[in-house]
């Protein structure tokens, strides 16, 4: 018959049991703590309670941009003038990337809008960069993270000819709606640029903003009320 442990082995063996118990609790304690420390890592950027703009786009977020020509017609003061369909498409490939580096760009990123030079003559751009600025681009925002509508209306092309029967001038509408989906607790933004471009070929043929008058009108968003402001060239014509 195998004895009986005496009473200081049971001891022995119940001191051994309790240090096992104090370890393996202590292992379970440091890997919640862990576990609890990367939860609180991972959802300390959410704040739910966001008053509307400031936070990344979501993935599901659209941006749709709408852009056609209208009528392309011409006037001239000398033998008729056309604008060729290259032309037409050189002009609305000219206020499509304004839409996206004065618009589109800026809005998205609430960060001030990028350069202007491939849109604006140099004339033009001194006066976009300066004092007509916040009628010609949507900075200054928080950056939408909803759906983003920016929906032109065709753009009607007038061609300008001279006295030799020369294609110098283009006169371009502009009326664009913006919309952006509410964010948070805040109002659907909305924006609309009204006016017209006319643009004119530099030394490599590009067509380029050369005069422009334009208003803007926003409203919603965080913006407290409505504001319009309006820009014009002093070569733009009446």
């Amino acid at each position: 018959m195998t004895d009986s442990p005496t009473r200081v082995e049971r001891r022995a063996q119940s001191r051994s049991r309790s240090r096992v118990g104090l370890v393996i609790g202590a292992a379970v304690l440091v890997v919640i703590a862990v576990v609890v420390g990367v939860v609180l890592l991972a959802g300390g950027g959410d704040d739910s309670s966001d008053g509307g703009g400031g936070s990344a786009a979501s993935p599901d977020a659209d941006t749709n941009v709408t852009l056609q020509a209208g009528d392309v017609t011409a006037d001239s003061a000398g033998p008729p003038v056309t604008v060729s369909q290259e032309v037409a498409d050189g002009v609305i490939d000219t206020i499509g990337d304004y839409l996206q580096v004065a618009t589109v760009a800026p809005l998205r990123s609430g960060e001030p809008a990028g350069d202007l030079a491939p849109v604006f003559d140099a004339a033009a751009l001194a006066r976009a960069n300066g004092v007509d600025r916040p009628a010609l681009v949507d900075e200054g925002l928080p950056n939408v993270s909803t759906d983003l509508d920016v929906v032109a209306q065709p753009v009607a092309i007038t061609g300008l000819g001279d006295q030799e029967g020369n294609l110098v001038a283009l006169t371009a509408t502009v009326d664009v709606d913006i919309t952006a989906a509410a964010q948070g607790k805040a109002k659907p933004l909305h924006i609309v640029r009204t006016g017209y471009f006319v643009l004119s070929p530099d030394s490599a043929g590009a067509w380029k903003v050369s005069a422009y008058k334009i208003g803007v009108t926003r409203d919603g968003g965080t913006l407290d009320a409505t504001t319009t402001t309006a820009a014009a060239t002093p070569a733009a014509p009446k």
